[in-house]
């Protein structure tokens, strides 16, 4: 540790006048560590170039594009549905698998029920892609049950829950997420099948989740832009309406609820066998100057910094601030229709490949950064904390993986500028040096 009498000796020696006193205290009692601490990337640094307040930022990192296995998908608070064949990413779809609940126990539609018609109201909540193409997808009643306290990953087989293919609803319709919901027709067989439901099924959701077991939303392939749409299953305006008459009534209804208490799965696929940049997914050589991230458990980037305990070698006085700048190519002629995401996350691999927040992660949102700048040409994390454990050998380097915030509820991709492209993603340092 540097201790209040080292501090007090450098002071009077003048060693730091060219610094703010406070600006001192606060960052040799953030960052002083149990060796004397070290500058980051001064081995890559010219001796005449190391100043006071200096910043660095040719610090080697390595860096390539990975494919994400799976993801657990299940109870998320939107849904999304849709089919793009993506020019630069390939082709990529999302569907969706829901229960439907009773509003009520004890259900009654009286004597005879008639079925009219049968409506599934879907709440807009946002959109990704062309919104002005036309879209078409099937809606399947699920044969085997789901669980809400089951987890379910975005590349569950959905075959094994569709044995029968049994279509209740097909809908072809132009995206208008500004309207209130989406309204699809399912077949009056199936609305009559509803309908004759027994008292016992309809005493309450227990039974009627073992007789109802639930929909599957499908998408037909698109293959253009086209759009992927998120609903909000947790709206009051998403429901299923039976409309009926009875041997003493007419124009009765009911409405059957999406609620937190279904079960719900997003089911993510892609194909990125004709993309461009097909063979350098996790090619380790990172000879890939651009990296390709991608929502919906599609693609992330794996950084490593390979150096970075050599610079713990050079005595320094404090080490202040790392920050990760991450440019876009904003030259790619997709993005004006496909834009990219507003926010990146970053989390650490452990020793067992698995994901854990960084250190800097756990100061707050504002410190660690990750949002899109207001030009949408860059974006920033501060990890200061990460590296300065990376450089004193306080943790190993297992890799840290960049992806898109919301990859389980948004369908956003980005191309971004790695370390081989000029002015590409690059680590700024700032530190005091006596």
């Amino acid at each position: 540790m540097l201790t209040m009498n080292f501090m007090t000796t450098l002071l009077k020696k003048n060693i730091l006048k060219n610094f703010n006193l406070f600006l001192f205290i606060l960052f040799t009692l953030l960052y002083a560590c149990q060796k004397d601490p070290s500058e980051i990337g001064l081995s890559l640094q010219n001796e005449n170039e190391i100043i006071n307040g200096n910043k660095i930022d040719t610090t080697s990192i390595k860096a390539f594009t990975i494919r994400e296995d799976s993801l657990t998908t299940d109870e998320r608070t939107y849904a999304i549905l849709g089919s793009m064949l993506d020019p630069v990413f390939g082709y990529s779809e999302a569907s969706f698998i829901s229960q439907l609940r009773l509003a009520s126990s004890n259900v009654s539609f009286g004597t005879s029920p008639i079925a009219d018609s049968m409506i599934i109201y879907l709440d807009y909540r946002s959109y990704y892609g062309d919104t002005t193409l036309e879209q078409s997808f099937d809606v399947y009643e699920l044969e085997k049950s789901i669980y809400l306290d089951s987890t379910y990953y975005s590349n569950l087989n959905v075959q094994n829950y569709i044995p029968s293919a049994k279509i209740i609803a097909t809908k072809t319709y132009r995206p208008r997420p500004n309207d209130s919901c989406l309204a699809i027709r399912l077949s009056n067989v199936f609305a009559q099948q509803i309908a004759d439901a027994t008292t016992e099924q309809l005493q309450n959701n227990d039974n009627f989740i073992s007789f109802f077991k639930g929909f599957f939303f499908k998408p037909h392939p698109n293959l253009n832009q086209a759009a992927f749409i998120y609903f909000n299953l947790l709206s009051s305006k998403s429901k299923v309406t039976l409309y009926y008459h009875n041997s003493t009534g007419s124009n009765l209804k009911y409405d059957f609820v999406f609620n937190s208490s279904c079960a719900r799965i997003n089911l993510f696929q892609h194909n990125y066998t004709p993309c461009d940049f097909n063979s350098s997914i996790n090619d380790t050589t990172g000879n890939d100057s651009l990296l390709y991230l991608q929502a919906m458990s599609g693609l992330n980037a794996k950084i490593t910094f390979p150096h970075i305990t050599n610079f713990a070698q050079l005595p320094l006085l404090a080490f202040v601030r790392a920050e990760l700048i991450i440019p876009i190519k904003t030259d790619d002629a997709t993005s004006t229709l496909l834009k990219a995401p507003p926010k990146l996350l970053l989390v650490a691999y452990n020793s067992s490949g698995t994901y854990e927040f960084l250190p800097d992660f756990s100061v707050g949102s504002d410190y660690f950064g990750g949002n899109v700048n207001s030009g949408y040409t860059e974006y920033r994390f501060n990890i200061s904390r990460y590296i300065q454990q990376l450089a004193y050998n306080q943790r190993k380097d297992f890799g840290i993986a960049l992806f898109v915030a919301d990859n389980r509820i948004s369908a956003n991709r980005v191309i971004i500028k790695g370390p081989r492209c000029v002015n590409g993603m690059r680590l700024s340092i700032t530190y005091l040096k006596p």
